[in-house]
């Protein structure tokens, strides 16, 4: 029997979706992390000319973006926005977590099942999260961020005592006020991300490319529409919910 190009696109959504379906997440990772993790802090490495500083000025994002390696499937992002909101604002639809899925593309599934406020002064929020490409193909990683109020940075790896379905992933955000404007924040963003297996081409665009491209549209577009919006205290977590105070390693570049 000869499939047609939609038949064999159909079996492989339901081959994926079984697989996936198979898989325990509730066992640890099969690593704990291959990619280098991002320390909180300034992006050190970012020099803007005038150029990037006009298009920036007029509300268009800076990004550089990177391939992984020859044996490696994924990419990563470097991206540079300036929000007309203060960083109060900013960081309340950054670490809001829990309402992602109306606001992120693709997102079908994104809550946090930890919160943690750690000796070095940062907070653990662990989140699930599950991302639906396209039919038959969905993605659930479960992702262990740590928020730094002093450093204005919020980090994240995944988190290894689950498996997930992405590889490794480590990103990075991070604000600052404008140079030269009030109530202007000027966000920057990195993420890397490492893919498991062959991926067909339009996930394999999506995950790498245009996720990622995404990442800081919808930071914005929210953060201006609510400039008022106070940052979730304290330090990321919600008025009310108990905080666990819980020894955690710091994280930083190798470790």
């Amino acid at each position: 029997m000869k499939l047609n190009e939609s038949s064999i696109f159909t079996f492989m959504w339901l081959l994926v979706g079984c697989s996936q379906a198979r898989k325990n997440h509730d066992v640890p990772h099969p690593h704990r992390g291959v990619l280098k993790q991002y320390e909180p802090g300034p992006f050190g490495n970012i020099k803007l000319t005038k150029k990037d500083e006009d298009n920036l000025a007029s509300g268009n994002p800076i990004m550089i973006q990177s391939d992984a390696g020859k044996d490696d499937v994924g990419g990563g992002a470097i991206c540079v926005q300036d929000v007309l909101a203060p960083k109060s604002a900013v960081w309340n639809q950054i670490l809001d977590l829990n309402s992602y899925k109306s606001k992120v593309p693709k997102l079908n599934e994104c809550k946090n099942y930890y919160q943690a406020k750690t000796d070095d002064g940062s907070v653990c929020i662990k989140t699930k999260m599950v991302l639906g490409v396209m039919p038959g193909y969905s993605y659930t990683n479960y992702y262990d961020h740590r928020y730094y109020p002093k450093q204005d940075s919020l980090t994240w790896t995944l988190d290894y005592d689950k498996t997930s379905d992405f590889d490794d992933v480590v990103g990075h955000w991070h604000l600052e006020d404008h140079p030269s404007k009030t109530d202007v924040t000027r966000v920057f963003y990195a993420c890397d991300i490492k893919l498991t297996g062959k991926v067909p081409g339009p996930i394999f665009n999506y995950i790498s490319k245009a996720a990622l491209k995404q990442a800081t549209s919808w930071v914005k577009r929210e953060s201006e529409s609510n400039p008022e919006a106070a940052a979730l205290a304290p330090f990321g977590v919600a008025p009310g919910n108990s905080v666990k105070v819980s020894k955690k390693r710091k994280w930083g570049f190798g470790q």
